[in-house]
């Protein structure tokens, strides 16, 4: 067994009327401790005095209203914590400064792993809340590590984290692959796998579309605005789960087939500010996820330099061309005469330098061990 390999399984709850309710205290119980926190925090430093999450997990045991008893502790405490790694993230000017967390947007908590367990398969016991009816079971077999209950949409969800149990097979370390993510194509790998946008997606998007017109017409505080807006909510969640299943789907099968995947660290957020023929497919694409997934399933990754001329370079000879444009989305080489598809070359030379910076690399800490 490789020790530390876990793996997350996410599985839609099915609670009742009570345990709805109880699920709603309880995130929002969460959300209000992180904020009460975070003011806290900024008070102290603000008159000068050294604040910690364990300093504030001591004042919330004192300061905490009476209403937040009926929630579980560690959900609370874990809040404080999650605020402590954000400053500590903040600090060491990683990330920017913490904000308040707002009702309705990534409403979640954590639940110990010895406060929390499975029952008869289909069941998970949460504290203060009883026994709330899953989707299906835990596909994998180990030792659970924790839980996160979070909702999306109009739907309540679990992410169990599993220290997976037996050997994992390892994949072969001689083959390697480059990664080329885009916009018509989200992503081309150097040995022929694309990965398109889900045939779903457009007309959801037009679905999408027309709840959302309909939402705005709606009156303010109504009850059919509020079903408008659980409409329009569920809509983008189905819009995510389409997305998300397509790229796992895609990264799962590169990470399985491959020892070395190499990829380019591209600026996505400036090309989501770029202009608009760009921005609107960079928004919609997953280039971030692609990257991020691939970063944590894959046993070798290896990002290189963004400014690396992997579109204008020809795999075949190395010769790099001085303009290439969007629309062309064909490669002719103007020195050997290769035609190849413009994101099928890129990939190949993020292959070809992606491995270079992986040889080497392993060749100076054999050196080094010498």
């Amino acid at each position: 067994m490789i020790c530390g390999v876990t793996r997350s399984h996410q599985i839609r709850l099915y609670p009742n009327k009570e345990q709805a309710i109880m699920l709603a205290k309880t995130a929002g119980t969460v959300r209000y401790c992180y904020n009460w926190g975070l003011a806290k925090w900024d008070e102290m430093r603000k008159n000068g005095e050294e604040c910690s999450k364990y300093t504030l997990s001591k004042l919330w045991t004192v300061e905490r209203p009476e209403w937040a008893k009926e929630i579980a502790r560690g959900a609370q405490t874990q809040a404080l914590m999650n605020l402590g790694a954000a400053f500590s993230a903040f600090f060491k000017k990683r990330a920017k400064h913490p904000t308040f967390h707002k009702k309705g947007r990534k409403d979640s908590f954590y639940v110990q792993n010895d406060k929390g367990w499975l029952k008869d398969g289909r069941r998970i016991h949460l504290p203060n809340i009883g026994d709330v009816r899953m989707a299906e079971e835990l596909r994998f077999k180990g030792d659970i590590l924790r839980f996160v209950v979070s909702k999306q949409a109009d739907g309540w969800y679990v992410a169990i984290t599993v220290e997976l149990e037996g050997e994992i097979v390892p994949t072969d370390r001689e083959t390697a692959v480059g990664i080329d993510v885009g916009i018509k194509h989200w992503a081309v790998a150097s040995d022929g796998t694309v990965l398109d946008k889900p045939k779903a997606i457009p007309r959801l998007e037009k679905s999408l579309k027309h709840a959302q017109r309909e939402l705005s017409r709606r009156q303010k505080g109504s009850k059919n605005r509020n079903k408008s807006r659980r409409r329009v909510a569920r809509l983008h969640q189905r819009i995510r789960n389409a997305k998300m299943d397509a790229v796992h789907k895609f990264t799962s099968a590169i990470a399985k087939n491959h020892g070395v995947v190499c990829c380019e660290s591209l600026c996505v957020e400036g090309m989501k500010r770029s202009m608009k023929s760009i921005r609107r497919g960079a928004q919609q694409s997953c280039m971030a996820e692609l990257r991020m997934f691939l970063s944590y399933k894959c046993r070798n990754y290896v990002e290189i330099d963004r400014w690396f001329p992997s579109s204008k370079r020809c795999s075949k000879c190395g010769h790099v061309k001085e303009h290439l444009g969007l629309d062309e989305r064909t490669y002719r080489c103007s020195e050997c005469g290769s035609v190849l598809d413009r994101d099928l070359n890129a990939s190949m030379n993020i292959r070809d330098e992606g491995l270079r910076i992986f040889t080497e690399g392993h060749s100076e800490s054999a050196c080094g061990g010498c």
